[in-house]
């Protein structure tokens, strides 16, 4: 067998496949996987049906982040979509809007924008009028006391 031959046992199954661009790199353009992304440079462009997102401390994404778990600890530009959660770590920050099932906020974390938590499972994405409904605090008519 060959050093440079990849055998067939070797291949990963997709539900595995992990990618990174790492802190050298920048990257124009619309990224669509399966797998876990982890994305510790630069990327200009949507993320599309992701399983898992990683955005690295120091990285930045300008564009949509739509995945079933997206952790970030960078910078994103854009909306975050998930279907599960969304992980916000001390050094993260958003500037859009984050819909999804469960959202944590490190102590830290910044959003410029609107939170939106849904019910699992609900492929149902709130309307901008319904959101800022639901959004927008609601205060007792009665003084407190």
């Amino acid at each position: 067998m060959s050093l440079f031959q990849r055998s067939s046992s070797a291949t990963v199954p997709p539900a595995s496949a992990y990618s990174v661009f790492d802190a050298r790199l920048t990257v124009h353009g619309d990224v669509t996987t399966e797998g876990t992304l982890r994305v510790d440079g630069q990327l200009q462009g949507t993320i599309h049906q992701a399983d898992t997102v990683i955005i690295g401390v120091g990285a930045t994404v300008v564009g949509d982040v739509n995945a079933r778990e997206v952790i970030v600890g960078g910078t994103v530009h854009g909306n975050i979509s998930a279907t599960e959660r969304v992980e916000l770590q001390s050094s993260g920050v958003v500037a859009g809007d984050i819909d999804s099932a469960a959202i944590l906020v490190q102590e830290g974390g910044a959003v410029q924008g609107r939170l939106a938590i849904r019910p699992q499972g609900s492929a149902e994405r709130l309307d901008a009028g319904t959101q800022r409904q639901r959004l927008a605090p609601s205060y007792a008519a009665e003084p407190l006391g």
